[in-house]
């Protein structure tokens, strides 16, 4: 009851200077239509306070507790005896503060509310540091006088972890202390035998591949719902060729003499024309018909005829005979289209061509003759393409 009445004495100076209206809290009422103020600051305001009111209630009932554990407590009771007056004053100031700037026409109050603000906020983490000491000191003070201490919890063994368990459900083997238990009685020059049992992984490994070969046996051979080997095969030579097509079409400079086709584009045709008359005409003639080169409209060919001979040819030059290698000049799409247009010429029989020089060359292919053996790409004449 006595604390309950010193409690009380305490915290009547604190309400009647919230309740205190006073001049200064009206003259800051007032000068609120004209002093702007973020919006909602006051409101912050007064939750800190009602926070921070409820923290020194708390540290007052702390307190008491603390003088019931501990003694009288008198102290701390002529402490805040004689500063009871203190805390009327710190509150009632911000009326008295707010008259002065009334009354001496200041453009700003003495201190802004977002000063206010950050002043409360400090005040209640100081508060909530001082319950959070008095909790601590309340927790020792209570073990103390109990004669109880912290009680260590004994360390029980560990068992085996999460891994040696999965390991020894997958192998179930045997400890070395326990191998006495599986001794068979076997001595073969002192190496005795175990009767362990198979590991479970091989076990199940074994199972499964009997359970997979009757599927696979079920679906390949008898519903046929999956290919077999050499029809996976095949399947699988298809979609390559097709991935090696469509890359081929889409870059054209990976033509080489291994992969080329006779182009039959009217367009390609063209460009390789034009290839033609620039490079090609001055020893071969304008129509094929030969000149210092040989005759490329008939069926002899010096270094093999067909798309792949041709490009070859054209390619990697024949030096020993005077012809270039054209490849450091022009690209491979641009000699894949001269190729296709010199096969072009085949059989067009122009005026003054050039007796046959060569083989006979025939659709199925023969193969090239010796000479046609690519050489050095740095020779400076440009004669035969035969």
């Amino acid at each position: 009851m006595k604390n309950m009445t010193c409690w009380k004495q305490r915290l009547l100076p604190i309400g009647a200077a919230l309740l205190i209206p006073g001049p200064g809290w009206a003259q800051a009422t007032d000068t609120a239509a004209t002093t702007a103020s973020p919006a909602g600051a006051m409101e912050i305001i007064y939750l800190l306070l009602a926070v921070a009111v409820l923290q020194v209630v708390i540290i007052l009932s702390l307190s008491g507790v603390l003088r019931a554990l501990g003694g009288t407590g008198t102290v701390a009771a002529d402490f805040f005896k004689g500063r009871r007056g203190v805390v009327l004053l710190a509150l009632a100031g911000a009326g008295a503060s707010t008259e002065l700037h009334a009354a001496t026409g200041l453009a700003t109050p003495l201190i802004s509310v977002n000063g206010l603000m950050w002043w409360m906020i400090a005040l209640n983490v100081i508060l909530f540091a001082v319950i959070i000491v008095q909790l601590s000191v309340v927790r020792g003070m209570t073990r103390l006088l109990t004669g109880q201490e912290d009680t260590v919890v004994p360390a029980t063994p560990a068992g085996p972890s999460f891994v040696d368990s999965i390991l020894q459900r997958l192998t179930r083997s045997v400890k070395v202390e326990q191998e006495k238990d599986v001794l068979i009685q076997h001595d073969y020059d002192g190496i005795r035998e175990l009767d362990n049992v198979l590991p479970p992984w091989w076990l199940w490994l074994f199972y499964g591949t009997i359970i997979w070969s009757v599927v696979f046996l079920l679906n390949v051979h008898v519903f046929d719902l999956w290919p077999t080997g050499e029809e996976e095969y095949r399947q699988e030579m298809a979609e390559a060729k097709a991935e090696v097509d469509a890359y081929l079409k889409k870059s054209a400079g990976a033509v080489d003499e291994n992969n080329v086709t006779a182009l039959t584009d009217e367009a390609a045709i063209a460009g390789g024309k034009a290839t033609y008359d620039a490079f090609c005409k001055a020893c071969h003639g304008g129509a094929g018909e030969g000149g210092v080169g040989p005759n490329l409209t008939d069926d002899h060919w010096k270094h093999g005829g067909g798309i792949q001979n041709v490009f070859k040819t054209i390619k990697y030059g024949v030096p020993e005979k005077g012809m270039i290698a054209w490849k450091a000049q022009l690209k491979p799409a641009e000699i894949q289209a001269v190729a296709s247009y010199i096969l072009k010429l085949h059989g067009t029989n122009p005026p003054n061509a050039k007796a046959p020089e060569g083989d006979l060359w025939n659709a199925a292919g023969a193969a090239a003759p010796a000479d046609s053996v690519p050489a050095p790409a740095d020779s400076a004449a440009a004669t035969a393409l035969h």
